[in-house]
């Protein structure tokens, strides 16, 4: 029996991994709700998916925003039954000692805690109509450290444990919840750490393929695949499902077992 088209909410939807899962689930018939701060780039991408794509200005960490973000999603488009808590940024950087506590809270508040208040509204929101599925976007430095600064580290380890825990409760009510852990993608937010500008996505492909270990490297449409098919899979509850081309495995130290 073929699933029914979705009506979304999508967070930091404007650029990047969180654009592609929108035009995923309009592509697929779909409609979406985008959320972010950056409205240049939000209602651009609304007037490219167009009648099927709302976009609203909101910030993730405040409860009031993502309170009105559902309320918006279910009066514009109806009843929301899929959730992508994608919004964030790399955070503060630098070692230990020259980290602020106050940049490293900021930090956690973006990338886990507006994951906590999205699920938390989205359950709200889902529970009581018997279905409905929640895909955050997590990280490889969900699994391990050193893939990103200690902040971002700590915060998508956060994530990961999160949805694993969230997933013990929501199970009873028909509800699944996931992660999708990219590693390196090209991304605006790739493109601005690599490149002149988030928009600079040849330079981040260029620099990211060559690191990759099939000279590959992953896209926000990769990445947006597979948080769709998350969010489609009745069975699968409290995973995360990494997406990196296999890099984890097909790295330096597999090639050169087989060399």
């Amino acid at each position: 029996m073929a699933e029914p088209p979705q009506i979304a909410v999508v967070t930091g939807g404007a650029r990047g991994i969180g654009a592609a899962i929108a035009g995923t689930v309009v592509r697929d018939g779909g409609r979406v709700l985008v959320a972010d701060l950056d409205e240049e780039a939000g209602r651009a991408l609304e007037g490219r998916l167009g009648s099927s794509a709302r976009f609203l200005r909101a910030d993730v960490t405040a409860e009031q925003d993502v309170r009105a973000v559902f309320a918006h999603a279910e009066r514009e488009l109806g009843p929301v039954d899929a959730v992508y808590a994608n919004a964030g940024a790399v955070g503060v950087t630098g070692t230990l000692v020259e980290t602020a506590v106050e940049d490293f809270r900021s930090t956690l508040d973006l990338l886990v805690g507006s994951v906590f208040v999205t699920f938390k509204h989205a359950v709200a929101t889902m529970r009581d109509r018997g279905r409905g599925a929640m895909v955050a976007t997590a990280s490889v430095a969900s699994l391990r450290g050193g893939l990103g600064p200690h902040a971002y580290t700590a915060a998508k380890h956060a994530v990961k444990g999160l949805v694993e825990s969230v997933a013990v409760e929501v199970a009873p009510y028909g509800l699944t919840v996931n992660a999708v852990a990219p590693g390196g993608t090209v991304s605006s937010l790739s493109a601005g750490l690599i490149g002149t500008s988030p928009d600079d996505l040849r330079t981040a492909y260029e620099q990211l393929a060559a690191r990759s270990s099939s000279g590959v490297p992953t896209t926000s449409e990769d990445v947006a695949e597979a948080a769709y098919f998350l969010s489609r899979a009745r069975r699968v509850n409290g995973a995360t499902l990494v997406v990196d081309g296999g890099d984890a495995v097909l790295g330096t130290a597999g090639r050169a077992y087989y060399s």
